[in-house]
């Protein structure tokens, strides 16, 4: 897989030009990218065989609880509907969160500002992964809209994989979802869903098992990143960590921020975490 290092902000802006067709998940260490159900299954060290279980015994709690919390305004309808709105809410999940917009990964990537080391951002081809997932022939599109047609089949394949405790092995690895029932957090990030439909699997292991991605990087300059490699399904920027505060500094300018990615009070005063350096 190839690696850019950015060196500015402009380099993040010809990024967000040339990847057009991907989704992007800031991290601030070089973790693998899995989920954190799947880091707390192995944290309490729950054997494999008991994994979908245990996901189960999650949901219902879930189901039968959050009918007792005000913060819910719309009552999830499935099992998916439930892991959207246990994401929002911090619980663990099989999803992993990503975003249409690299300055928002960007900003996820860099926001502790105490972390010493370089941060990163993933990025997924997403219409390289519809055209994977779900090819064009196997389904009816109305109006030509094959994106659409194709993220409502993976809805269907994640809601069915979720309310099954004997799913069969699937040729599919992982299906990306853009949620129908959005809340105002997901909305302002942009954000989506990438659902691993073994919880085991990491996405990187999906990408080298399945994929055939290569499992180290090769640095690629900006520079010579002209356009977007057709045949490329993942790669991974690093932004160096002397950039963090002129990165956090740029997207503020941008109204890239805690305060208007995370409504309410809450985000408003994680925002002023950064006021110390931004004002």
């Amino acid at each position: 897989m190839n690696e850019i290092t950015i060196q500015s902000i402009d380099d993040l802006h010809m990024l967000s030009q040339r990847l057009d067709f991907h989704i992007f998940r800031g991290q601030r260490d070089n973790w693998l990218l899995k989920s954190k159900l799947l880091r707390t299954l192995e944290a309490f060290g729950i054997e494999k065989g008991n994994y979908r279980n245990r996901e189960n015994k999650l949901i219902r709690e879930f189901q039968s609880r959050v009918r007792l919390y005000k913060d819910v305004k719309l009552l999830p309808s499935d099992n998916l509907g439930c892991c959207s709105l246990m994401q929002h809410f911090g619980a663990p999940t099989r999803f992993l969160d990503f975003t249409s917009s690299i300055y928002v990964a960007a900003l996820f990537a860099v926001e502790d500002v105490e972390h010493k080391e370089d941060s990163f951002i993933w990025c997924l081809n997403e219409m390289m992964i519809r055209d994977s997932m779900v090819p064009r022939e196997c389904i009816s599109a109305q109006d030509g809209n094959y994106k659409e047609a194709q993220y409502e089949a993976m809805r269907e394949i994640a809601s069915k994989w979720l309310s099954s405790m004997d799913s069969k092995e699937s040729k599919l690895k992982f299906v990306i979802i853009d949620p129908m029932e959005k809340n105002e957090r997901i909305s302002r990030q942009q954000g989506l869903f990438v659902c691993p439909l073994n919880i085991g699997d990491s996405i990187e292991d999906i990408l080298i098992r399945t994929y055939e991605c290569e499992d180290t990087f090769h640095n690629v300059p900006v520079a010579n990143y002209n356009k977007v490699n057709a045949t490329e399904l993942a790669l991974r920027i690093r932004i160096p960590s002397d950039l963090r505060q002129n990165i956090l500094k740029n997207l503020n300018k941008m109204n890239v921020n805690h305060e208007v990615l995370f409504p309410g009070l809450g985000g408003f005063c994680k925002s002023m975490y950064f006021h110390v350096s931004l004002l």
